[in-house]
């Protein structure tokens, strides 16, 4: 699946000579890692202003990890950009989509680049799990306490080890939560084998867990637990933390990693990947040169396992003619949403700029993806392009202008084009309102 998407989205990369990708970026689990100018050579000209932003919005990029800062220079130095990992354990690789940005007074050039992560694992010895796990016997139950039998975090007397329970957009857990006994029920809450009343969660005397800074050695002793609270569930949940080592005297950041502490669920079954409603039309009615919103009333999917508004799609054949956009910024094409984009009718098809005398009919391909990066089977929708029933002029693309403050832009043929059936020599334009942040001038006027 991955190596689909690499390729799928080094399709779609802008060829301008600007970047060129001479390896990619090899990161611990759990680490990070520094981009240097040896891995991303950028050449612009001597008078170019060049920049390069982090494409955040497609979700198929940067599963498990976050390339900072979000903007920056092309001539960068050595300890500027930075990939972290999460932590986590699903994934071996990952991909980060950059965008680089050449500004000259008169012209703007951009291009597309997709830079590969390869995770492998650190073998540092700071955070290692232990000859026990943790086990949830049954559904609603406790697991085990964490302690060094499922943990064991190497540090020293003279050094300051701090863990942070990570509240990150992953949704882990997503099947319970981290809890800590209470001192009148220490006791009662060591009892996990017992059965729960009815469809709900056992009766243990708890306090959640939602946000955690601690020493590593009271983390290791403070009677924590994992409670689950979703069946039917998949049998493997994750809690994420970072370990950290600082300098005791100055406070300086020595040693970090990031780990996801897995869960297992006795009873649970084996996650399942997501499947197309049956609800869903596939069909897509589309007016010529309209930009059209996709709905989950086209295209819509469900998992077992994964709440739908975490559910990513994959557009994993792209139509011949137009594209599928995002609508905080339709003049690119995209590659990937989220479900809650769809929901929210962000996701359009923008179609081809050509007039022509007969429907057109297209079709994109889509899968879905769960929160384990587990896809479901292809997923056809069916594009029909109505052909136009007007004379009137009409606009069919338009895709804005890219420039830095103060800069100046011609607007030609490639950014505004204008058709008419009758005689588009007689057409003419009239601006109906004017930019907020600059002006409009018209033959120097």
């Amino acid at each position: 699946m991955a190596a689909i998407t690499v390729l799928l989205l080094l399709a779609a990369t802008q060829v301008s000579g600007l970047v060129r990708l001479k390896s990619g970026v090899e990161v611990a689990r759990g680490r990070s890692a520094f981009v240097t100018g040896r891995q991303l050579q950028i050449t612009v000209g001597p008078a170019a202003d060049c920049k390069v932003e982090v494409v955040t919005n497609e979700p198929v990029t940067q599963r498990v990890g976050r390339l900072t800062p979000q903007v920056f220079d092309c001539t960068f130095p050595d300890d500027r950009v930075k990939y972290v990992h999460n932590g986590s354990p699903q994934l071996d690789e990952d991909t980060v989509m950059l965008r680089v940005y050449s500004f000259t007074s008169s012209d703007t050039q951009m291009e597309t680049v997709v830079l590969p992560v390869r995770v492998v694992d650190s073998g540092s010895g700071l955070v290692v799990l232990g000859s026990t796990p943790l086990l949830v016997p049954q559904a609603y139950g406790l697991s085990n306490i964490i302690d060094t039998k499922v943990l064991r975090i190497q540090t020293r007397g003279d050094l300051i080890c701090t863990v942070r329970l990570l509240n990150t957009d992953t949704g882990v857990p997503s099947l319970g939560q981290l809890v800590r006994e209470e001192e009148s029920g220490a006791r009662k809450g060591r009892q996990t084998d017992f059965h729960c009343p009815g469809n709900k969660p056992c009766p243990h005397r708890t306090t959640d867990v939602h946000f955690l800074k601690t020493s590593c050695q009271e983390f290791l002793h403070s009677g924590l637990r994992y409670q689950h609270l979703s069946p039917p569930s998949s049998e493997v949940d994750y809690i994420p933390i970072r370990v950290e080592l600082r300098e005791r005297d100055t406070r300086a950041p020595l040693e970090a990693e990031s780990l996801w502490l897995p869960v297992l669920i006795h009873g649970a079954v084996q996650n399942q990947p997501p499947q197309a409603t049956f609800m869903a039309s596939l069909i897509l009615e589309v007016d010529q040169f309209i930009l059209t919103p996709l709905t989950t009333a086209t295209l819509d999917a469900k998992d077992g396992e994964t709440p739908q508004e975490r559910l990513v799609f994959n557009v994993t054949a792209p139509p011949v003619r137009g594209y599928i956009t995002h609508l905080d910024d339709h003049t690119k094409p995209i590659s990937s949403f989220t479900w809650l984009d769809l929901h929210e009718m962000k996701v359009a098809y923008q179609p081809p700029n050509n007039s022509q005398p007969q429907r057109g009919n297209y079709e994109v391909e889509f899968q879905a993806i769960d929160g384990a990066f587990t896809t479901s089977a292809p997923i056809t929708v069916h594009i029909s392009v109505r052909a136009a029933e007007t004379d009137a002029p009409r606009v069919s693309w338009n895709t804005g202008l890219d420039l830095l403050e103060g800069q100046s832009r011609p607007i030609t043929w490639e950014q505004l084009q204008i058709v008419d059936s009758d005689d588009i020599q007689a057409v003419y334009l009239v601006a109906v309102d004017g930019p907020r942040h600059g002006h409009l001038r018209v033959r120097g006027q």
